[in-house]
């Protein structure tokens, strides 16, 4: 980010020109991310201090791993966070608008217009379009899965080749549709050493042995392939011998008194051991560890232990399998012991993995990512993660608008109409906000290879002709997205538009800026984004959501 000037007043700092140092630092960031925009985008190569390198044109990830100084600059990542965790896509739209409606507010400004005029257009200006964008959309349908892999290639198109593109959103379509699009039932493991095509949707839940639990030399190869209908049992607790609350010593006088002492222990180890296998059990999970020689007794009679479950896993497996976990293996009665259709071991590269296939009514899904290296095994579970977010939010909303830019056109030119009706001059701040989201569609064909000058005017044509779904398509020239097959939901946009809004907005009303030792400038009153917030929705919710 830019320097800026500051000057020193007792204890703290004044900022000079803090409109020039806002600027700066939203146009910075601004054009950061816009050369990654489209299908057409270009990747950014993001070197941490430790030296690992990831190679991605993901806006949101790009700007996480940043580290911003500049206190407008961390405010406007804030923006894009919030749009990330809440609504997963369209972060980089997010910060493109922002910065464009900053630097058209410059322009007004210059030309004489108050801050305190611009933040009415602007307000005026978003909620028009929040009421126009149901216009232009789609209904969709959570069963049309033809559809809802047009959605989410069209959120990664460019990221890959075209046949991986379709076989990642073919994935991310297949596994939330099994689960009823509730991503809680939903598991992403990725592993290096594969082909991309390896990569598949699994019915059940895929359980990482070398990372989440115990490895697979102690849980015992002998178990090998399959087990049909295991009875599975869940201990929260360590499951060993009993150790005394408080520290305490025992001295052996005699060899006597050590065997007596072996065979007290050996005594307890067998009792646990006979309450497993009295209960049938097939396969006992731990959410912590396992006595080392009860689990290879237990692997010596048949029972598959698992121990060190991480404890999202260990909720997952008895939720898929109907178990009731207890706290010690005493606990445990029939009524407590689940089941599973199938538990299945397999190799995965260098790792092992089980596959648990539940017997409840309750469906789990995973997806198995593979990819040569770290990186590209890491990439593509951003990209699976992107494919996710879209689906979710189509079957969510249903209602989808054409991809390309299409929308920000059509919304700028029935802002520009709609400008006329509005008094004094306001109207000059709404018909200059029309201008400002035009930066989409210019962004895109630019960074198709086209000239943002021959193509806005063109675009504007056809719209006005009544052709309100053409927009940019991947080679810059004039496209109907939705025979193209490219939409997407009406909320990301929507979105978008409306926190890079809110964020333009909150700037707009800074006239001095102060820097003072130990400020807090992440947030206030105890939030770490300040003002934001993070239910999904802004300024009242999404207008067109209502009746569903």
């Amino acid at each position: 980010m830019s320097s800026h000037t500051t000057q020193q007043i007792g204890d703290y700092s004044r900022v000079e020109s803090p409109s020039e140092m806002i600027l700066s630092a939203t146009s910075a960031l601004s054009s950061a991310v816009q050369t990654t925009l489209g299908p057409n985008g270009m990747d950014k190569m993001i070197i941490n201090d430790t030296g690992t390198v990831v190679v991605t044109n993901d806006g949101s990830y790009i700007l996480k791993q940043v580290d911003i100084e500049n206190p407008v600059g961390r405010m406007l990542k804030q923006v894009a966070e919030t749009q990330a965790d809440t609504i997963g896509d369209g972060t980089t739209t997010a910060v493109i608008l922002a910065g464009e409606l900053l630097q058209t507010a410059k322009s007004l400004h210059n030309d004489g217009i108050h801050p305190t005029k611009i933040i009415d257009g602007y307000t005026k200006a978003v909620n028009h379009a929040s009421q126009q964008l149901r216009n232009y959309g789609i209904k969709a349908d959570s069963g049309d899965k033809a559809r809802l892999r047009q959605v989410a290639e069209t959120a990664v198109t460019g990221r890959w080749d075209s046949n991986h593109t379709r076989q990642f959103a073919g994935l991310a379509v297949e596994a939330l549709q099994h689960i009823d699009f509730d991503t809680s039932r939903l598991t992403l493991k990725s592993y290096p050493g594969g082909e991309l095509q390896e990569s598949e949707q699994i019915d059940g839940l895929l359980v990482d042995i070398d990372t989440s639990s115990t490895s697979i030399e102690s849980v015992g190869t002998t178990t090998g392939g399959s087990l049909i209908e295991p009875a599975v049992a869940m201990v929260n607790d360590e499951i060993g011998i009993e150790v005394p609350d408080c520290i305490e010593v025992t001295k052996l006088q005699s060899t006597e008194q050590l065997s007596e002492l072996q065979s007290h222990e050996e005594s307890q180890r067998t009792a646990v051991i006979k309450q497993i296998i009295d209960l049938d059990v097939d396969i006992l999970v731990c959410q912590k560890s396992i006595n080392e020689r009860i689990r290879n007794r237990l692997v010596n009679y048949g029972v598959l232990a698992v121990e060190r479950t991480r404890q999202d896993e260990f909720d997952t497996i008895a939720r898929v399998t109907g178990s009731s976990p207890t706290q010690s293996v005493s606990a445990l009665e029939q009524d407590r012991v689940g089941h599973a259709e199938v538990v299945e071991q397999r190799a995965i590269g260098p790792t092992s993995g089980v596959i648990i296939r539940g017997s409840t009514n309750e469906a789990q899904s995973s997806l198995l990512l593979r990819g040569g290296t770290d990186h590209v095994s890491g990439e593509i579970r951003r990209i699976i993660n992107d494919c996710i977010d879209v689906v979710r939010l189509t079957a969510q909303n249903e209602l989808l608008i054409p991809s390309g830019g299409a929308a920000a056109v059509a919304l700028a030119s029935d802002i520009s109409d709609y400008a006329v009706s509005v008094s004094d001059r306001a109207q000059i701040v709404v018909e200059g906000f029309a201008e400002a989201i035009e930066l989409i569609p210019g962004v895109l064909a630019q960074n198709a290879g086209r000239n943002p000058i021959d193509t806005i005017p063109t675009l504007r044509r056809r719209h006005h002709a009544g052709e309100h779904m053409i927009g940019v398509g991947p080679d810059g020239r004039p496209k109907n997205m939705i025979d193209a097959g490219a939409v997407e939901p009406a909320i990301v946009f929507y979105s978008a538009l409306k926190r890079a809004t809110e964020a333009a907005l909150m700037m707009l009303r800074i006239d001095d800026m102060f820097m003072t030792e130990g400020s807090d400038t992440h947030g206030e009153r105890g939030s770490p984004h300040g003002e934001y917030n993070h239910s999904g929705q802004t300024g009242g919710g999404y207008p067109w959501t209502i009746s569903h």
